[in-house]
């Protein structure tokens, strides 16, 4: 796992931010998901299998995975930060959640076991009853690129011809896995998250233009610097600054300094200038010097070409090689 999805993950550990999180995408901003209602969940997960009198773990480490139990539902839900584009991602998904699955029929098979209660051939061939139901799995990924270029599904993936009509006969009984892709940076509508997210998913829209994000800032540092160390270190993440957040945090630790969002955004944008300026000096320079180096070569071509109808051969290796001697007969013949 990257910097940048610690980052993150470290903020969507928060069951308040987790819980904002799943009220603003599904349920529009309405408060269904309170944060007591959450359960972080082992990151490392997965069940045994037994084949030829053999057992082995099929195990899976995620980002972050939560149990939600309200009067509304009982789900389980995954979350998987991605930073770059996983052309693989429906089939990676489909087996978490298969695995989630069947730990929970394997769950339900060790309790019913432990209690005596699986007695019809059905029932010890299944491990669970008819009456039993499994909580659902919501998994969803948390892009923080700029496109998703690759399939958002498992038919996405699949090698057909859909034009061909008896491929469209096929289809239907093949079964498809949809991803619930979230591009951070289109999010839709800030104002349904109340927690961090609202910020920083503005932050994100206005990260093109600088004017935008800094007059969304000033109209809002009271909110933004009440975000913790955690929080910002998320939101620079996202906005893909951490490393000159780092290095800034750093600088101002060393001079003694606290630094809050505010701060740390107008320190970014200044420095950003002023990075800004000295690369525009330095392109500035370099051009300076070719077109010097152009007028020298030039210069130096004529003086050859003079040296040449003068029949002073001899003299042009010693212009070439000789900077003084060179500019005495620049001067000399009034080049």
């Amino acid at each position: 796992m990257g910097v940048i999805n610690t980052e993150v993950n470290a903020m969507l550990e928060r069951p308040a931010v987790f819980a904002d999180l799943i009220n603003g995408l599904i349920h529009r901003g309405e408060q269904v998901l309170r944060p007591e209602d959450l359960t972080p969940l082992p990151l490392r997960y997965g069940v045994i299998v037994e084949k030829d009198g053999r057992r082995r773990a099929i195990e899976k480490t995620g980002d972050v995975r939560m149990k939600a139990e309200n009067d509304v539902y009982s789900v389980t839900f995954f979350d998987e930060t991605q930073t770059k584009v996983d052309y693989g991602m429906p089939v990676r998904n489909m087996l978490y959640d298969a695995l989630e699955y069947r730990r929970q029929m394997q769950e339900l098979e060790k309790n019913h076991r432990e209690k005596g209660e699986l007695r019809s051939s059905e029932e010890l061939m299944s491990g669970i009853t008819k009456e039993d139901r499994l909580r659902p799995v919501v998994n969803l990924v948390l892009y923080l690129g700029k496109e998703w270029d690759g399939s958002r599904s498992l038919h996405e993936m699949l090698g057909v011809d859909r034009e061909s009509e008896k491929v469209k006969e096929l289809l239907p009984l093949v079964a498809d896995y949809r991803l619930n892709i979230i591009p951070v940076r289109a999010i839709k509508d800030p104002k349904n998250y109340k927690s961090c997210l609202q910020h920083i998913f503005y932050m994100l829209r206005f990260n093109e233009d600088k004017e935008k994000l800094y007059r969304y800032v000033s109209t809002h540092r009271e909110e933004l610097d009440r975000m913790d160390s955690v929080e910002m270190s998320a939101a620079f993440a996202m906005l893909g600054e951490q490393k000159r957040l780092r290095k800034l945090v750093s600088r101002q630790k060393r001079e003694g300094k606290e630094i809050g969002m505010c701060k740390a955004i107008d320190d970014l944008i200044l420095d950003g200038e002023k990075r800004g300026r000295e690369q525009g000096e330095r392109i500035g320079e370099r051009r300076g010097e070719k077109r010097g180096e152009e007028r020298g070569q030039e210069r130096l071509a004529r003086l050859i070409v003079v040296l040449s109808e003068n029949h002073k051969d001899d003299l042009i290796i010693k212009a070439a090689s000789d900077r003084a001697f060179r500019r005495k007969l620049f001067k000399e013949y009034n080049l």
